[in-house]
């Protein structure tokens, strides 16, 4: 009977790549153990291999879920309220950061010196005595999320998952904004790409300062699953998070380039949104970031000409952050090259029907090489959709019991991983190479 419903179109299975030697977490005075796939199986059943799932008869492919969750608002779903905090980083830009909170009835007319954009609705500012008192010795799990291109706080998918994790799980949630995006104001000539993650690490380092006994959760969509998984790859030991989920991963930016321009509505309609958008929040942000003089230059030249994701990259992206073209940033931005250093609990979340990154490019032997890390890859999903069903998100309620899980079971009784029974990949080959390299444009 399963095999008949595995080749049904509204049928989801899920298919694991795990290390060849799951990584065990003990607890030295308990004797309890676990690893991630026995913990899936435990907390999140939808995720184990071979699990199926009933997905949603009208969106029975890749191309139908995606397109259901790009045209359906979810406007009055999810009606989350955000506090803004803007975030210095060291390169004497800002990020802002939108922090979950109860809902107010009127928003603060406070507005800082360098983000003067008027927010959305359910938004406000924190003050500065708000945020003076941010700051908090209570022990509660924290999940950081970070958005896809061209997106923000304000996406569904974004506020569907705030939403549950925090009014269902115990948990705060904030959002990390790329500079320009969800209503931002860029104040240096910057913008970010797959591989620029000193904002998250500048952003980590204030929470830690903010909540010094709170476990760090962290979860990335698309662009911001590049940027997350490498992340965490430059930090290796050193990395404040306790757990970690990546959900859509463009893992190989050369190859996600390629595939989605290889199809007519890849080109004709997933490109163009994302160039258009792209195109404009650089327009929206052009007086700022012309103050980079040979930027300037290329700007004046190429703004209008610019059709394609691939040719803002080449043009913009690639230059800006001191490549010389967009296939130079792609290849050293790909985040599949950092899952060998990767030393925090990760757990992979693909489809393989996703229309826009693709499934060529499943990092299935670097998965297999580190015990740190899990893939979870249904049949079905699209591009961060994965509409089941009953219209919700098939992800999202596994993965807050996943995260749920791991808070109790791991990091409260305070498992530790058992080193001795694994063997590490060879992170140590990248020493001196600029793999290890966080700031990108110094190279």
């Amino acid at each position: 009977m399963e095999s008949i419903l595995h080749h049904l179109p509204i049928y989801s299975h899920v298919r694991q790549t795990r290390p060849f030697e799951p990584l065990k977490f003990v607890g030295e005075q308990s004797g309890t153990s676990t690893d991630l796939p026995t913990l899936v199986d435990k907390c999140s059943p939808e995720f184990s291999n071979g699990a199926m799932a009933l997905f949603h008869p009208l969106y029975f492919n890749g191309h139908l879920q995606t397109l259901y969750a790009a045209v359906r608002t979810f406007d009055k779903e999810n009606m989350v309220y955000y506090k803004r905090l803007v975030v210095p980083c060291r390169d004497g830009g800002e990020a802002t950061a939108d922090f979950r909170v109860p809902p107010f009835e009127k928003a603060s007319d406070y507005t800082p010196p360098n983000q003067t954009k008027p927010l959305m609705p359910r938004y406000s500012f924190f003050t500065p005595e708000e945020e003076r008192n941010l700051g908090s010795n209570d022990e509660k799990p924290l999940l950081i999320v970070l958005h896809g291109l061209t997106g923000g706080s304000h996406e569904a998918y974004v506020r569907s998952l705030v939403d549950r994790i925090t009014t269902n799980y115990g948990f705060e949630a904030c959002v990390l904004n790329s500079r320009g995006c969800s209503e931002s104001c860029i104040t240096t000539p910057q913008l970010y790409n797959g591989v620029w993650t000193n904002d998250i690490r500048d952003f980590v380092v204030k929470l830690r300062a903010l909540f010094p006994k709170r476990k760090f959760y962290l979860v990335g969509f698309s662009l911001g699953a590049s940027i997350a998984t490498n992340y965490l790859g430059q930090e290796g030991s050193n990395s404040q998070i306790e757990c970690a989920a990546i959900l859509a991963n463009p893992w190989d930016l050369c190859n996600a380039s390629y595939y989605m321009y290889r199809t007519f509505l890849g080109r004709n309609l997933y490109g163009n949104h994302f160039s258009k958008s792209l195109v404009k929040m650089l327009k929206d942000n052009l007086s700022v970031l012309k103050q980079d003089p040979y930027m300037a230059k290329l700007y004046a030249e190429k703004i209008d000409s610019v059709k394609t994701v691939e040719e803002f990259d080449n043009w913009f992206t690639s230059r800006m952050f001191g490549f010389n073209c967009s296939f130079e940033y792609y290849r050293y931005g790909t985040s599949s090259n950092r899952i060998p250093l990767i030393r925090t609990p990760m757990l992979a979340i693909s489809a393989s029907d996703d229309p826009i990154v693709g499934s060529e490019s499943l990092p299935i032997r670097e998965i297999e090489s580190n015990p740190y890390t899990l893939l979870i890859e249904s049949s079905k999903g699209g591009h961060v959709a994965w509409f089941d069903a009953h219209g919700e998100r098939w992800y999202e309620e596994p993965l807050c019991r996943f995260f749920s899980g791991f808070h109790s079971d791991v990091a409260l009784e305070g498992l530790k991983p058992d080193l001795a029974s694994v063997t590490l990949p060879h992170a140590n080959k990248f020493k001196g190479d600029r793999l290890v390299d966080a700031t990108v444009r110094d190279y």
